[in-house]
């Protein structure tokens, strides 16, 4: 599958674990390569001028003027620039954080959004292992590309349109269709932009996912979501 490393220039940790994503997916038979991301030093909003979800996290940053609004802005920017793309080219895409490790081929069609991740996303080092009830959750085995189950349990939690939606895991590594970045697209003009891992939910677009997961993580969480040293 055709998709784009996303990593910070400059940045040590990202440069350096982005290209050792880059050689894991290689070896697998991906088609891929790196992408500068946008950064709160690069984005430009005017270009991702969207209206923001009432009550979500997203708009509740930018209204108490936090630093994390422009980095969270940007993270999205990267993914709404991939989903324009996979919609002018009529492409399946697949977007990719620095700390993606692949395990394994793909080659399988799926309908919008895909998980590629999802055996991996509650264990550590992610931010969402600290959480007992998604650490213990077992994963129903799926070789082929199937919604997530109905006891999935990482839900929307704000009081809005996306309420108890079921949400992507974080955005390491998942693949997008032109149907799905379509719907995503027009989602975001209709409702308001959100978090990227909270905007990306059942709501908005059908998720699948397919065991054995052919992504994991580095073992090293740089967190670069929440901010980081530009020294």
């Amino acid at each position: 599958m055709k998709g784009y490393i996303h990593y910070i220039k400059g940045h040590k940790g990202s440069e350096k674990q982005a290209n050792e994503s880059l050689k894991s997916f290689l070896q697998n038979g991906w088609d891929v390569s790196l992408r500068e991301g946008i950064t709160p030093d690069t984005l430009d909003e005017k270009e991702f001028d969207y209206p923001l979800i009432k009550g979500g996290r997203l708009s509740i940053m930018k209204k108490n003027g936090e630093e994390k609004y422009f980095i969270k802005k940007s993270c999205l920017s990267n993914q709404i620039r991939l989903w324009r793309e996979c919609v002018k080219i009529n492409t399946p895409l697949v977007f990719i954080e620095h700390d993606a490790i692949c395990l394994l081929p793909y080659d399988r069609p799926f309908d919008e959004v895909i998980c590629f991740n999802l055996e991996y996303a509650f264990l550590p080092p992610t931010v969402l292992s600290i959480y007992p009830r998604l650490r213990d959750y077992s994963v129903p085995s799926s070789i082929s590309p199937k919604p997530f189950p109905e006891d999935y349990p990482l839900t929307y939690p704000k009081n809005n349109t996306y309420e108890g939606s079921k949400l992507i895991p974080g955005t390491a590594a998942y693949g997008v269709t032109p149907k799905g970045a379509r719907k995503l697209l027009i989602a975001a003009e209709k409702y308001g932009l959100e978090q990227s891992d909270y905007f990306i939910n059942t709501s908005n677009v059908n998720i699948e996912y397919v065991t054995p997961s052919p992504v994991k993580f580095n073992i090293t969480n740089l967190n670069t979501s929440h901010g980081w040293n530009k020294k």
